[in-house]
């Protein structure tokens, strides 16, 4: 079964990039971990690995291809035990970069009138959304202050809400590289 690969996002608030450079071509072995491409944003160029491992099948998104949507396919890797021709045919084509980032609707010309609402339909009108109350602003604290680093503060927030709840755990490798404090 054909794997593809998407148009990584390389921040929480990248839509799309420029697909600078390939690393491989075409009938390549990629093992996973490998560099396949680099991508640039607005801020950075960073370098692509691969996740799976298999053989290039088919490049989808051309190498120098601005606005490339993020989650979009860029490249197809034939699966072990699949010939990289089968992989290839049966993908579809890429989608032009500027398709792929802006799907747009069309818009009704101005002239044109709504349709009109039938008898029935009129009567059943959807109630207002109910309005919820703006939150109150949040007091001025009036007690003793600490000088404390981000990492202190992290720790202190952390540990407060694992003694508060005992279904609440860390887990993870760095943890105790930093002490504790991610």
């Amino acid at each position: 079964m054909p794997i593809p690969v998407l148009m990584p996002a390389l921040s929480p608030t990248m839509t799309e990039g420029k697909l600078a450079k390939w690393h491989v071509k075409v009938g390549d072995a990629v093992k996973a971990g490998q560099v396949i491409c680099e991508i640039e944003t607005d801020k950075a160029t960073m370098e692509v690995e691969a996740v799976d491992e298999g053989t290039v099948a088919k490049i989808l998104v051309e190498e120098g291809t601005e606005g490339v949507a993020v989650n979009t396919p860029i490249v197809i890797l034939a699966a072990e035990g699949e010939s990289a021709e089968d992989a290839a045919k049966s993908t579809p084509a890429a989608p032009k970069a500027a398709e792929a980032s802006a799907k747009v609707e069309p818009q009704p010309k101005a002239e044109e009138a709504p349709p009109a609402a039938k008898p029935s339909e009129e009567k059943k009108a959807a109630p207002p959304a109910p309005s919820s109350p703006a939150p109150a602003p949040e007091p001025e604290w009036k007690g003793k202050t600490v000088r404390m680093t981000v990492r202190e503060a992290l720790r202190d927030a952390m540990a407060e809400e694992m003694r508060r709840d005992g279904n609440v755990f860390l887990m993870g490798e760095e943890v105790a590289q930093y002490q504790g404090a991610y």
